[in-house]
């Protein structure tokens, strides 16, 4: 196949001359040297075995940071009637990861832009094992809730490189591919963790159930060691040669041939995970918007995910709910059935995102989701029936899912490649932040009264459809670029 050089548009040639920078003379002085980008090298591969690869990989990282919130609030009632837990230490047990998470994303995040993704995941990934498997056989609740602090500092790095990994080693044009993939095997693991508890809790114990669900963890390090770095990280970093190779194991893997030797169009040299780029003027208010959304998101989506196990095992039914009795009780094996159907709804919700992302554009789509979010929460006041309530509960984690999503597709296309990981971990740190919250605020409202729980939900549901209709920027046309000088352009 033979790869096409890059010839510049007469709107792109007249903003360069527009520019007195000295970047804009290098970028000239590449072009006319016949430098490639790297978007034409993209497209060149195409896709195929690599990003597959790529995708398997970061999907079993992405397993592990979904089925730990899906796993902790199945197994705290055996934990509950093991160590004779109070509603604090279960709230704890359940917050614990989360925050640290969130913490970690702030003190840690910016790593992977200046270290690579690669590396800081395989570092990343040791240290998830190690503190999963030890957390499984810890002997009291004190021990449990620091094991799982650490879980969480690694979580806080693990889930945004990934997505941003994920989304530059693809042409701009399918750019949602990765961040889609992700959020449907986060989800898939949600309801396969929910699956296994149902056919394994009982015959291994929550123990080896914990151990069970961090197995993933190991092949995605096997499959991240054959794996190049991402290619557009290290032509940012001047790294040229690295990303040359890199690119040409990709071409191999899709069974297509690359020049020998080519030049690369390089971007504009600018600092490397700094958190001053991230908050700088022409990011703001997206930042801002991202930031608000995702709190008030993930706090409805963990704060559900914590509601739907202990409103199956109670049966929990709108208006005719009554504070449940805090005791030790044995799982019921219909309501792990039922926690498993409900939890299905995600994986269509990642689907049914993509899909309005694709058709009606970002915008558009993240306004819909959030109103049906809403109408779905306010749905689940009133009882009519428990198969009710559980179909509400179906079609409301379907929507938070599907608006997730298309935040999960945004950030990307936000922010260059410079910044973007940083950025993702700042904005993915608050949303963390959201979901420690939502988790805590479930297990002290929900022995309450549950009703409280949803009107939690509601006033959520409401702060992300006011967030949405301050979004009026539509990305669905742009492309991944790689310093915030070409994002200006666009």
């Amino acid at each position: 196949m033979e790869l096409l050089t890059s010839q510049p548009t007469e709107d792109k040639e007249a903003l360069m001359e527009e520019s007195s920078s000295e970047y804009g003379a290098a970028h000239n002085s590449d072009r006319k040297s016949n430098a490639i980008s790297l978007e034409e090298i993209y497209v060149t591969i195409g896709v195929g075995k690599a990003q597959i690869y790529y995708i398997i990989a970061l999907s079993f990282v992405i397993y592990f940071d979904s089925a730990e919130m899906v796993s902790i609030s199945t197994i705290v009632p055996l934990l509950r009637c093991e160590w004779d837990l109070t509603v604090t230490w279960e709230t704890a047990i359940n917050v614990s990861s989360f925050t640290l998470s969130a913490i970690g994303g702030v003190l840690f995040g910016r790593l992977p832009d200046i270290y690579g993704r690669k590396r800081v995941l395989l570092v990343v990934l040791s240290s998830l094992l190690i503190s999963s498997v030890a957390s499984a056989f810890a002997h009291s609740p004190v021990q449990f809730v620091i094991l799982r602090c650490f879980v969480g500092v690694s979580m806080g790095i693990t889930f945004p490189t990934c997505v941003v990994y994920g989304s530059e080693i693809i042409q701009s044009r399918y750019r949602e591919l990765g961040p889609v993939l992700a959020s449907t095997v986060c989800n898939a693991s949600i309801f396969g963790v929910s699956l296994s508890a149902y056919l394994l809790l009982k015959p291994i114990g929550w123990r080896w159930f914990v151990v069970v669900n961090a197995a993933p963890i190991v092949i995605c390090f096997l499959i991240l060691l054959r794996m190049p770095e991402s290619p557009r990280y290290l032509l940012v970093v001047g790294r040229e040669e690295e990303a040359r190779a890199a690119l040409h194991q990709m071409a191999r893997w899709n069974g297509v041939t690359l020049p020998a030797d080519f030049t690369l169009e390089k971007p504009v040299h600018e600092d490397i995970g700094s958190f001053k780029a991230v908050f700088a003027p022409q990011y703001r208010k997206e930042l801002a918007i991202l930031a608000t959304n995702g709190f008030s998101e993930l706090l409805v989506l963990f704060g559900v995910i914590v509601f739907i196990p202990l409103a199956l095992y109670s049966g929990f039914c709108g208006g005719s709910a009554s504070p449940p009795p805090h005791e030790c009780v044995l799982i019921d094996q219909g309501a792990l059935r039922d926690l498993a159907l409900v939890t299905s709804s995600g994986v269509f919700g990642s689907l049914g995102g993509f899909v309005m992302a694709i058709y009606i554009g970002r915008k558009l789509s993240w306004r819909v989701t959030a109103v049906v979010s809403l109408a779905s929460a306010l749905s689940l006041i009133k009882c009519i029936s428990i198969t009710f309530t559980n179909v509400v509960l179906f079609l409301f984690k379907f929507m938070v899912i599907s608006h997730n999503i298309i935040t999960i597709i945004l950030l990307p296309e936000v922010f260059p490649t410079t910044i973007r990981s940083t950025a993702f971990a700042v904005s993915n740190s608050t949303a963390k932040l959201g979901g420690a919250i939502g988790c805590g605020l479930v297990y002290y409202l929900y022995y309450i009264n549950p009703i409280l729980v949803v009107m939690m939900f509601v006033g959520a549901a409401l702060v992300t459809l006011v967030a949405s209709f301050f979004w009026t920027k539509e990305t669905k046309d742009f492309r991944i670029v790689d310093s915030s000088y070409e994002q200006m352009k666009q």
